[in-house]
């Protein structure tokens, strides 16, 4: 705290509150919004994708692996999901690998709630029986 602040706090709280201002403006107390995170996502399958390229291109050019096995590779692994989509589950993967899942993000439960009394209070026994 600089000695300004003490003696004059409404004018530290004026700064303060425009460098909030500032931060809002630019988009750094914004949560990023779902299109900007799509956006982001598709950039790193792009990036990933070049990259296994590469990898791909560079086996074979050394002659590690031809192109007919690596086809052969990729349909026994397809098949590893029972599904023939030319993809694999992400979890599938990761157990392979010997991963850890990510946790589930579970939706919070529903709690039972007590059932209010009626207005008044309760009904004793007696006067049940008498209606």
């Amino acid at each position: 705290m600089e000695l300004l602040d003490f003696f004059w706090p409404q004018w530290a709280q004026a700064a303060h509150l425009r460098e909030i201002a500032t931060a809002l403006k630019s988009g750094g107390g914004r949560k990023t919004s779902p299109t900007r995170v799509a956006v982001d996502l598709q950039a790193d399958i792009n990036t990933l994708a070049l990259v296994c390229m590469g990898l791909v291109a560079a086996l074979i050019e050394k002659g590690v692996i031809s192109e007919l096995d690596l086809q052969m590779h990729l349909q026994k692994i397809d098949e590893l999901d029972a599904q023939a989509d030319h993809g694999l589950d992400p979890r599938l993967l990761r157990g392979a690998l010997g991963l850890k899942q990510p946790p589930k993000k579970s939706l919070p439960s529903r709690a039972k709630l007590r059932k209010k009394a009626a207005k008044g209070g309760p009904v004793p026994a007696a006067t049940k029986k008498a209606r």
